[in-house]
């Protein structure tokens, strides 16, 4: 690991920049991205590619620490390859575990030798068939999809990364009307299950769907964890560490798409419900390494070839404002007023970034997860059009 501390001798809230870290509000906010903060991300010469990591002989993992005379930024980069947010999670778990002189409770750390992941896609017996397949963007297809991509970004340059506040009453209440509309669409018969996360899903993919200059058909293209869907893994002795990220798809017409937040919410509970299921996972798995044992890229992309893609990852699972806590690292306390929102030693603020942004990287939303109180944070990579839609959603809130 690569280790490097500034030190700044001013509390947060005189610093010029680190005064503008995002804050709770009593209403939805939009706030700077994380591209802003870079300066308190990583050192200055911090591998920003993979082939960084590759010619220059740099750790995978750095730790960049900037203390305030009354609070501490703490940031860590390293490549996808290494982990995913669950794995960051185990690290972090891990790290608060041995603070607090119980290393003991620190789990192994398998898959260091073996990829499980692959060994589970590598399995001989075969469970289902590619239930999407039919979906499969390939030839003719994929390239008029990439066609129209490279003319969208050829006419829609520009991008802006920001970070939205949404108290936690404004997402009870964004779900109590997605309930309402489903209660509508079935004639008053029992409200169909739908979870947090499908509501902020339908919620930020008619946002962009609503700012397009015509309708066009949606495909939200989601991360899933197989640690969580395939047995071998979830029964482990110990943690993954590795990046074990897989996709899933849900595809909404036009339409839909545009259309009330309840019906969006339950087509995407639909479509992950189908795919999240192991013998899914395996089968989406096994695509993937027929593509890399063909020696062709083994991308895998689903949905219409005119449709607009919105990658769309949701990390509330890694629960990262009750996971850390590193209050016995505490050298003295900063803000002691009532004002104070968590406990000592706990964050207040997460968010994350590539080193390198892609110019490819548009309609793009990362949900970092719920704070201490319940409220969620939400990082969007999106066109001006789309930021509009959202200021105009979020001040009817």
């Amino acid at each position: 690991m690569y280790y490097t501390h500034q030190v700044l001798a001013v509390n947060i809230e005189d610093h010029p920049l680190a005064k503008t870290l995002p804050k709770a509000t009593e209403a939805p906010s939009i706030h700077p991205g994380p591209q802003e903060y870079r300066v308190f991300a990583a050192r200055e010469d911090a591998p920003a590619t993979l082939e960084d990591f590759i010619y220059k002989d740099t750790p995978q993992l750095s730790l960049h620490i900037t203390s305030f005379n009354d609070a501490t930024l703490v940031g860590l980069s390293w490549p996808h390859t290494l982990m995913d947010v669950m794995g960051q999670q185990a690290l972090l778990r891990a790290w608060s575990l041995v603070l607090a002189g119980r290393e003991s409770e620190v789990p192994p750390m398998l898959g260091a030798r073996e990829d499980a992941v692959c060994v589970a896609a590598d399995e001989p017996e075969e469970l289902e068939e590619f239930r999407v397949r039919e979906k499969q963007l390939r030839g003719w297809g994929m390239l008029v999809f990439a066609l129209r991509f490279a003319w969208d970004m050829l006419w829609n340059h520009v991008v802006e990364t920001r970070t939205i506040f949404l108290p936690r009453r404004v997402v009870n209440e964004l779900r109590r009307q997605a309930q309402d509309d489903l209660a509508v669409q079935d004639m008053g018969e029992v409200k169909p299950f739908i979870s947090e996360g499908d509501v902020l899903t339908a919620w930020a993919a008619r946002a962009v769907a609503c700012s397009l200059p015509q309708p066009r058909p949606v495909t939200v293209l989601h991360a899933l964890n197989a640690r969580f869907r395939l047995s071998s893994l979830v029964h482990a002795s110990g943690v993954y560490v590795q990046n074990m990220a897989v996709a899933a798809f849900t595809f909404l017409s036009p339409e839909v798409a545009t259309g009330p937040v309840g019906p969006i919410a339950l087509e995407n509970r639909r479509h992950l419900m189908e795919q999240s299921r192991e013998a899914q996972v395996v089968a989406f798995l096994r695509e993937l390494r027929r593509g890399s044992k063909a020696g062709s890229d083994p991308a895998l992309l689903c949905g219409e070839s005119n449709a607009v893609l919105i990658p769309f990852t949701n990390w509330t699972r890694a629960d990262f404002f009750n996971v850390v806590d590193f209050s016995p690292a505490i050298v003295r306390v900063g803000e002691t007023g009532q004002s104070r929102s968590n406990p000592p030693g706990t964050m207040v603020f997460h968010h994350a970034q590539s080193m390198r942004q892609s110019p490819t990287a548009r309609n793009v939303f990362v949900v970092l997860g719920k704070d201490n109180n319940d409220n969620y944070w939400v990082t969007g990579v999106l066109l001006p059009s789309a930021w509009a839609k959202i200021e105009e959603e979020l001040n009817r809130m």
